[in-house]
């Protein structure tokens, strides 16, 4: 039953593992989205369009 028990809390452990990584790789890709929309926003800025910044 031991072992059993922590094969359990190991598997837990490696989906927090998991959990952290996407997290990370989710805010690196938030950040370069966030990247593509200001340089989208600062062309329409310089051709001249008024625009509301959506960041």
């Amino acid at each position: 039953m031991s072992s059993e028990a922590e094969t359990i809390y190991e598997r837990v452990a490696k989906l927090e593992d998991e959990i952290a990584l996407l997290r990370s790789e989710l805010d690196i890709i938030k950040g370069a989205f966030k990247n593509q929309i200001a340089r989208h926003e600062i062309s329409l800025i310089k051709k001249g369009k008024d625009i509301e910044s959506i960041l």
